[in-house]
């Protein structure tokens, strides 16, 4: 079996890969493809629709065969998205790249392949360090894309994806899979897991990424127009994402410790960073906003996978945090194709106001969920 510290690795290496393209790819691709802001949003969001579809087969083809080929399978796939996307000059030929890439849904198979190594009693601690590696590429994705762009152009940053994949995929053959799999664990309809509190988890993974895929539809102009040039963007990025570490690091303590309570307040969180985002009234605002959507986004990204993988036993893990990253990359896919429409259509305060509501929702259904049977 693989140590934590390898999966970890991969983790980091794959989501590096998908935010790299986030602080400058709305404000690149209409001057590089000639695209507009439809055609962007489904750039962004083409790569949650391929994981959305791939999420699930790849976990029950994980418990079926085995979690490290079948890694090495959606790699491939990875690589050769970046490659083609790096190659194109043409919007349609990147949004197909990015479809590609996104077939590398591997997510629900590594979160799997934790659950597998690691003692139920330690596995938040594990899905903290988790939380820990989306930190970390998160931020230095920040850094990264904009000095990238700045220096070698959008290319280089679809270049820097096929190589992170080919690098993953050799740290991949360094590993052992021999856990025992299971004939049946194809079969859907006899797994068993606790399907209340899994919907609950999978509306709050789907919407915190929707409202992160869709926010940066629109920040990183909003930081331009404050006067920050592109190469400026990952300072901003890493001071607020370090702060919102450091603020999110009590109440991610208590979660290590077993005390899960109410998500609500961090969605709660989210629709402050966007009212602030709406408002725009300040470059201060502007920061604080930040701050509050990536303290929110940390906590969540850290909290939701670690109670997912108590919902399960081992034999159809892999299934259910296969279903549990669909939903998260619902989310990044919704992000990018309404999130593009939302703004065609209404404009930035369209968006933010939508997703507002769908904030409000969320609290409203967990109350409900709370009082329901169905989370006995």
């Amino acid at each position: 079996m693989p140590t934590i510290g390898l999966i970890y690795l991969l983790y980091f290496l794959r989501m590096l890969g998908l935010f790299c393209i986030l602080p400058v790819f709305a404000l690149a691709a209409p001057d590089a493809y000639g695209a507009t802001t439809w055609q962007v949003g489904l750039a962004i969001g083409g790569y949650g629709l391929s994981q959305c579809l791939m999420q699930i087969p790849f976990g029950l083809a994980s418990d079926r065969w085995g979690r490290r080929p079948v890694i090495m399978v959606a790699l491939g796939l990875f690589v050769t998205g970046s490659i083609l996307a790096a190659w194109s000059n043409q919007i349609e030929w990147v949004i197909a790249g990015r479809f590609l890439q996104g077939g590398a849904a591997i997510a629900g198979v590594l979160l799997a392949w934790i659950g597998d190594v690691v003692p139920s009693s330690k596995r938040s601690t594990a899905m903290a360090g988790v939380g820990g590696s989306i930190a970390a590429a998160f931020g230095l994705s920040m850094v990264l894309g904009p000095w990238l762009f700045v220096v070698q152009g959008l290319a280089a940053i679809f270049w820097l994806n096929a190589g992170l994949g080919v690098l993953a995929g050799l740290l991949l053959l360094r590993a052992s899979d021999s856990r025992v799999v299971s004939p049946q664990a194809l079969s859907f309809s006899s797994a068993q897991f606790h399907r209340g509190k899994l919907s609950l988890l999978c509306m709050g993974i789907a919407l915190n990424h929707f409202i992160l895929m869709s926010v940066f539809l629109t920040l990183p102009s909003q930081l331009v127009a404050r006067g920050w040039s592109v190469a400026e963007h990952g300072g901003f990025y890493l001071v607020a994402l370090l702060l919102s570490l450091v603020c999110m690091s009590p109440a991610l303590y208590r979660e290590r410790q077993g005390r899960q309570n109410s998500i609500s307040w961090a969605i709660a969180l989210l629709a402050l960073a966007l009212t602030g985002l709406q408002l725009q009234v300040s470059s201060g605002q502007l920061a604080f906003a930040a701050l509050a959507l990536f303290s929110a986004f940390n906590f969540l990204e850290a909290s939701l996978p670690a109670r997912a993988t108590t919902l399960a036993d081992a034999e159809h893990r892999g299934l259910v945090m296969g279903i549990y990253s669909t939903s998260q990359f619902v989310g990044i896919a919704l992000g990018g194709f309404v999130g593009g429409f939302l703004i065609h259509a209404w404009g930035e305060t369209g968006l933010y106001a939508v997703a507002m509501t769908l904030c409000f929702i969320f609290v409203l259904f967990e109350r409900w969920l709370a009082k329901s049977p169905a989370m006995a």
